[in-house]
């Protein structure tokens, strides 16, 4: 017979935990970059890479974070009347940023 090492309970612990982590991550990720820790007017090769390598992955995973926020959400937004609200601040802010941003600037409005 096949053997499954780890209980469910273990399983859901360790997918909890990597959620957590993973929403920790982007949010210090967008807090460096939205309050000026890089310099716009000096972008060079170093804002590219970390934009590519580090920001943008993590731009998509808060932007997955933010759906799954929204959908449970859900259930608080559309009684309150503010599901736009939260829908803009949990998803469309997250995938701009990720998104429609040019690579290497890290403002959040950026103007093309």
């Amino acid at each position: 017979m096949l053997s499954i090492q780890g209980t469910s309970g273990e399983i859901m612990k360790t997918t909890i935990n990597t959620i957590l982590f993973a929403i920790l991550l982007s949010l210090t990720s967008v807090s460096f970059a939205e309050y000026g820790y890089y310099n716009d007017d000096e972008m060079d090769d170093q804002d590219v890479i970390i934009d590519l390598l580090m920001v943008r992955p993590l731009g998509i995973v808060g932007s997955a974070s933010g759906i799954v926020l929204q959908t449970f959400g859900l259930l608080f937004s559309v009684p309150g009347e503010n599901f736009s609200e939260t829908a803009e601040v949990l998803v469309e802010d997250p995938l701009n940023y990720t998104f429609n941003r040019p690579v290497g600037h890290f403002e959040k409005d950026h103007e093309n």
